[in-house]
């Protein structure tokens, strides 16, 4: 089968489960004719709208997605249907989608691999906001540039994801990311990973509805198990705890909650 492989807090997640803490997601196509078409539908039932420490709905959302793969360049869309009320109050409706586009570039360096790309944030559903809360009803484009390490990826795969944002935020943040992925049998595959994300100033202000200085945002440990149900049907399960950083931010919290625990389950279809 063709293996998704989620670039953000989820790095080797074979087939696996998407939310908003998963930034990019990628057909892997090294098995595989790079000049063949790779198309991937998801859909993913979670019980919490995390990103980057951001507990945007305590309840449970609906996740759909779509990818097409071709000569190492990769389009993803992404929604997320909150099926509770999120900490803007919006309810049976969609809040938001992001549309990505990722390349990755012919290198490897000292077994070192790149990846390039963009991802645009859409929220249709999250109306003007408030003065206080607008900040996530707007529109807004990123820039991302992402290093992972291969030598070891056997045990572990560590990376690092730069995010630019060049349109609303003007900031910037860095995912740091280390996964160690297994095999149990030609089906089933688990993995146990850490990340953590530390933006800028500009970008803290922004996010976190307050005056922040620069620093750690998020920390997230992760675990995630995929099944081959079909040569072209995967299903997947993660758990996922995240907390943000003990200071300022936590402290001027406009979101749902201090530190999550959640999970989901996703199904993934191949053509």
């Amino acid at each position: 089968m063709k293996k998704a492989i989620i670039f953000g807090m989820a790095a080797v997640l074979t087939a696996g489960i998407t939310n908003a803490q998963d930034d990019v997601v990628m057909i892997e196509q090294g098995g595989s004719d790079a000049s063949e078409v790779q198309v991937s539908v998801e859909t993913a039932l979670v019980s919490s709208h995390v990103w980057r420490g951001q507990v945007r709905n305590n309840d449970f959302v609906f996740q759909p997605q779509v990818t097409i793969a071709q000569y190492g360049v990769s389009l993803n869309l992404w929604a997320n249907y909150d099926l509770g009320e999120n900490y803007l109050g919006v309810q049976g409706d969609m809040s938001e989608y992001n549309f990505s586009l990722a390349y990755t570039l012919p290198l490897d360096y000292s077994e070192v691999t790149f990846d390039i790309g963009l991802i645009n944030y859409q929220y249709p559903a999250n109306g003007a906001g408030t003065a206080q809360f607008g900040r996530n009803s707007r529109s807004t484009t990123e820039l991302f540039a992402r290093a992972t390490v291969q030598s070891w990826s056997q045990y572990v795969i560590p990376s690092v994801t730069f995010f630019g944002d060049i349109a609303e935020v003007d900031g910037v943040y860095i995912l740091f990311d280390i996964v160690a992925p297994y095999q149990v049998s030609d089906y089933l595959w688990v993995e146990g990973g850490v990340s953590a994300g530390w933006g800028n100033t500009s970008y803290n202000d922004y996010y976190w509805a307050g005056i922040h200085d620069a620093g750690w945002n998020d920390y997230n440990f992760y675990g995630n198990a995929s099944y081959e149900l079909t040569e072209n049907v995967t299903v997947a399960l993660n758990l996922t705890y995240t907390l943000v950083e003990g200071g300022s931010i936590s402290t001027i919290n406009p979101y749902e909650a201090d530190e999550k625990f959640y999970g989901g389950v996703n199904i993934a279809y191949d053509f």
